[in-house]
């Protein structure tokens, strides 16, 4: 009697598994962003994307590796930072409505893995990417006004700017201000301008 072998198609195993971790990363970083409280539970993220914790384990390593996995597949995923420097910086509402759409979609994540850096390296060499994309855009997109200033204000102006654009002032204004999307922009606006204007020019 003659027995047909199928065949093992482990591209469809490996796209399968590629899916659920998608799934699973997604689950992860929507746990983050309705957290209540500044805990991580692997519990949670379990629950949410239908898998057990052991399953998360084997996947990840630890909590730590789940929420680095998440926040250097999911951030890059949803929001273009490279895009930021060919924005027109002549209209300023704009500018900011681009940035800070992007921060609520990732805001919660990162602010998450800031919480962590202090305790892993890996937080630290995950979110230094984030920390080069915002010097990189701040430095094309305000280029017109700091290449004007001496070099002395020039620096100053600089972390000005960048302070004013950082995360942190979006988790003041969106989480810890509670201010809709278009008072937080209202009010980034209102400070970029206030460092921008050139009375002698």
């Amino acid at each position: 009697m003659k027995f047909e072998t199928r065949k093992y198609d482990s591209s469809k195993r490996k796209a399968q598994a590629e899916e659920r971790r998608k799934h699973i990363l997604r689950c992860s970083a929507r746990v983050v962003s309705e957290a209540t409280n500044d805990e991580f539970r692997l519990v949670d993220v379990a629950k949410a994307a239908g898998v057990s914790v052991q399953t998360l384990l084997r996947a990840f390593g630890s909590k730590d590796g789940l929420l680095i996995a998440t926040l250097e597949t999911e951030a890059p995923d949803t929001v273009d930072f490279t895009s930021f420097a060919n924005i027109d910086i002549k209209d300023l509402d704009a500018f900011v409505r681009t940035v800070f759409s992007a921060y609520d979609k990732i805001g919660d994540l990162v602010i998450r893995a800031l919480a962590e850096e202090h305790r892993s390296p890996q937080f630290q060499k995950s979110l230094e990417v984030g920390r080069t994309y915002h010097v990189d855009w701040v430095s094309q997109v305000f280029a017109p006004y700091l290449e004007r200033r001496p070099p002395a204000e020039r620096i100053v102006l600089f972390r000005a700017l960048m302070a004013a654009t950082d995360i942190y002032v979006w988790k003041i204004l969106r989480r810890a201000e509670a201010l809709s999307f278009d008072e937080t922009v209202a009010t980034v606006v209102l400070t970029l301008k206030s460092l921008i204007q050139e009375k002698n020019l």
